[in-house]
């Protein structure tokens, strides 16, 4: 909507509510800077019926941003009045009534009452002083922020790149000014593609790293590079094959990728440092520099490494912030004014128990596995990360966070998660958090869910976390959406009503990775969503609104067709209930993404990968059912050979988990299935496996040939008159050289009592071992991994696997050389049971088997 469709009742809305937002509130005063307002106690006539007898006036030696404040302010104040006043410099003297725009000579009489020591370089002072409006600040940003906000006292907003409103007011008043403000955070990034304009930036006091913000706009807070560096810092290619010692060991290997460093070796700190002092004699526009872990697991395990985690209580942030201090140590000596930073991410969160950072050091704390639904403080799922920042915040005043706002499996999935925001930016500052990077969707041409409407209420929220949240929506929504306002703001509140707690909703949880399958996104909501979307679309009175709003159906749209994927067993086949009728809506909805300039629907995928896998996927596949008395089991050959539903014929329950839809690899995923890998960490081997004629209703044998001359065969049969699934996979070496191998059976089962689930078994030195999967107060996931002593003796059991029903996995002993779980309850249970083979160096001619039982107990009489 420009800013000359706005009508009259429209700006009223917009001044009325830009009082409720706290527009024109002090972000926070500043002891000593103070000074009383001009004893006339009146309002100025910066313009009076469309003329002014003022002048702008700048220094001569004005900074880029000043310069650029002076042109904004009368480029606007024109729009808005239809007066231009001009611009002049303090070299001109000018006299009469007069803008002060940045410290110039004219600002001197008052400058002993402005301390820029403590305004810093965004901070500013509005203050009116006779006949003069001062707007005076640092040099960086902060006069050009004090210009947008007096800009907003007359009803300016920049919602979006091209939605703005501008008010038309022939006069305008400057009531008595006395106002200082500086940002809630030193480092403000709303990392959405929608965010990234310089101007709506600027204009909005962000100041990210990805916002091509330039001197006119005062620059930004630049990261160079940006995150997970390590590899960068010593390349595997060039250091790995002389220095394997470098990088790190993990489970016996030293490891060139999916990996750390090794970050006790002292010719890595060396390097490093001479890496990190090139960066920044190369780029010395950037004020942070990242030194900080790969996006992926692999710690090292050395003897040296595992004494320092140790030393620091178990955290491996031990070793990460005693190796980055070192680097900052040194750092400093030559560039005082820079800054190092790192993560406190996935295995690194906790903090250390000795380590602080240094003074230029920023930790960036990243709360990777909290539910994103409901304010971090009062949700049981996110007291994990409550008690992780509450220790960091102890330890240093410089903390950071990396905070998620998108869905990254799913960029167009329903994300309701303002209530969360509007309470956790200023839960942040409260805990001493100093900068927040806050992650959407940032791939080209942007089309994140809400992305718009997001990006503009993390930026007012990072610069005064105290704004009433309602009003800056109520606010956007009136200018984005214009008549179709109320139904667009109808259906936010119905998606938001699914996760808040009761009486005011349901009560759902939601992550950065849920998938469609979710229960928040119910029939009932989407059929009560497409309503609204309905009444939007026939409110809206103009072009552009009604494309808005059908962009913002595609989350909707997108849930549809995902939950349509849902492949179902009938008639010998495993394919979704209506095939056809979802190729042609999913070709429609691709057509309908481009349109909007979309490119991608998950975190690095673009859309014709999308097509790709949907074209190459989604297709009947043959299913072979074995019965006996007790147990139905269907398995698709195709698939991998997997089983893809385990059924207690007495229960009619499915022992396995079934997967979701928007799940990356599906169909082929889950169940219950073998795997042929290098070792526990490296490459899985392709399988393709072909059935044999069936011979016995109760069995099934396939068999898969490997280009590098690995053959497996498997056996799967139901044991006469038992729920027991007997599996046996062979693998032989056919080829001309040994090959590292080691052979992977794994079980995904679905509990729907996640919370009364546990793993049991006997150990191998005699020992019990109950695991609970779901402990108070710890994230609702986990992984472990049991060998040696600790391993099972033969057998271990999943409690409540399905309704009093446990799964029971049993194995010979001597073919096993250990056991691993992964579960998570974020919104879909899922666990994960598997064995892994002895590992070997199978040489040619040699075999390698491995066997395991899947069988159902009734745990309730």
């Amino acid at each position: 909507m420009a800013s000359s469709d706005v009508s009259d009742k429209t700006r009223r809305q917009f001044l009325k509510s830009a009082v409720l937002s706290g527009v024109g509130l002090t972000a926070g005063r500043i002891r000593g800077l103070s000074a009383p307002v001009d004893s006339a106690n009146r309002p100025l006539a910066l313009v009076s019926r469309g003329e002014s007898t003022y002048r702008i006036c700048i220094s001569q030696t004005a900074s880029p941003s000043e310069k650029h404040a002076a042109e904004e302010l009368q480029k606007f104040l024109q729009e808005i009045s239809g007066a231009r006043l001009p611009v002049v410099t303090d070299s001109d003297k000018p006299g009469g009534n007069l803008v002060l725009v940045g410290n110039s000579t004219l600002v001197e009489p008052f400058a002993s009452k402005i301390s820029f020591e403590k305004l810093g370089p965004e901070g500013f002072v509005l203050r009116t002083v006779g006949d003069r409006v001062l707007i005076v600040g640092g040099q960086q940003r902060g006069t050009l922020y004090g210009v947008y906000t007096l800009l907003e006292k007359f009803g300016c907003r920049w919602f979006t790149r091209d939605v703005s409103v501008i008010p038309k007011k022939s006069t305008l008043l400057v009531e008595p000014l006395d106002e200082i403000q500086k940002p809630a955070f030193e480092y403000r990034e709303p990392y959405f593609t929608e965010a990234c304009d310089k101007d709506w930036a600027a204009r909005n006091k962000v100041n990210g790293s990805s916002m091509n913000l330039d001197e006119s706009t005062g620059g930004g807070f630049i990261y160079y590079p940006f995150v997970h560096t390590f590899y960068q810092i010593l390349p595997s290619e060039k250091y790995f094959g002389e220095h394997p010692e470098y990088y790190a060991l993990v489970d016996g290997q030293r490891r060139s990728a999916n990996a750390q460093l090794c970050l006790t070796n002292p010719d890595v700190l060396r390097l490093t440092i001479n890496t990190v002092l090139g960066w920044m004699e190369q780029h010395p526009e950037a004020s942070i520099y990242s030194v900080s872990q790969n996006d992926c697991e692999g710690w090292c395990e050395c003897d040296n490494c595992r004494r320092v985690e140790q030393e620091e209580g178990g955290a491996h942030s031990g070793p990460l912030l005693r190796f980055v201090n070192a680097v900052a140590e040194e750092a400093a000596k030559q560039h005082p004014d820079k800054l190092i930073d790192t993560l406190a991410y996935w295995y690194s969160e906790p903090p250390p128990l000795h380590a602080r950072p240094l003074p230029n050091v920023r930790i960036r704390l990243c709360p990777i596995g909290a539910c994103e639904a409901h304010p971090y403080e009062d949700c049981k799922d996110d007291a994990y990360f409550m008690n992780h920042l509450r220790a960091w915040s102890k330890i240093t005043n410089q903390l950071y966070i990396w905070h998620y706002v998108t869905n990254f499996s799913h960029y167009l999935l329903p994300f309701p998660d303002f209530d969360e925001l509007a309470a956790d930016i200023p839960m942040y500052r409260k805990n001493g958090v100093v900068g927040i990077f806050l992650e959407g969707a940032y791939a080209e041409g942007g089309g994140g869910e809400n992305a718009e409407l997001r990006s503009y209420l993390m930026a007012r929220l990072l610069w005064n976390p105290s704004l009433k949240v309602d009003s800056i929506i109520d606010e956007f929504m009136a200018a984005y959406y214009g008549k179709a306002a109320r139904p667009m703001r109808a259906y936010f509140d119905l998606l938001h009503r699914q996760v808040r707690p009761a009486p005011r909703g349901r009560g759902q949880h939601m992550w950065i990775n849920t998938n469609p399958g979710a229960s928040y996104l119910s029939q009932d909501f989407i059929a009560h969503s497409l309503k609204r979307f309905q009444e939007a679309e026939a409110a809206a009175n103009d072009d552009a609104t009604r494309m808005r709003v059908r962009k913002a159906r595609l989350s909707i749209d997108y849930v549809r067709l995902v939950q349509a994927k849902a492949f179902e067993v009938r008639d010998g086949s495993y394919a979704p209930a209506d095939l056809e009728g979802l190729k042609e809506n999913f070709q429609s909805f691709m057509k309908d993404v481009r349109s909007f300039g979309i490119t991608e629907l998950h975190e690095g995928s673009k859309l014709s990968e999308d097509e790709e896998r949907f074209n190459n996927r989604i297709k009947p596949y043959p299913v072979v059912t074995l019965e006996n008395t007790l147990m139905r089991v269907d398995l698709a050959p195709e698939l991998s050979g997997r089983v893809i539903r385990m059924i207690d014929k007495r229960t009619g329950h499915d022992l396995l988990r079934r997967p979701d839809p928007g799940e990356r690899s599906y169909p082929n995923t889950g169940g219950l299935s073998v795997l042929v890998n290098s070792d526990y960490l490296g490459r899985t081997y392709e399988m393709t496996w072909e059935m044999e004629a069936q011979t016995e209703p109760t069995e099934l044998r396939l068999t898969s040939a490997y280009t590098n001359g690995l053959k497996a065969s498997r056996v799967i049969r139901l044991r006469k008159d038992e729920p027991v699934l007997y599996t046996e996979t062979t693998l032989e070496n056919r080829g001309d050289s040994a090959l590292d191998v080691v052979l992977q059976s794994r079980c995904v089962a679905g509990p729907k009592n996640f919370e009364e689930s546990s793993i049991s078994f006997r150990r191998r030195d005699g020992k019990t071992t109950e695991h609970k999967l779901i402990e108070a107060g710890q994230e609702p996931r986990g992984a472990e991994t049991y060998d040696g002593t600790e391993q099972p003796d033969g057998e271990w059991m999943l409690s409540e696997a399905a309704p009093g029903l446990a799964l029971v996995n049993r194995f010979p002993k001597d073919q096993v050389s250990r056991c691993f779980a992964r579960w998570t309850g974020k919104t879909d249970n899922s666990i994960t049971m598997g064995i892994w083979s002895v590992k070997h160096s199978l040489a040619p001619g040699k075999s390698l088997k491995l066997e395991a039982d899947y069988g159902i107990r009734r745990t309730i009489s």
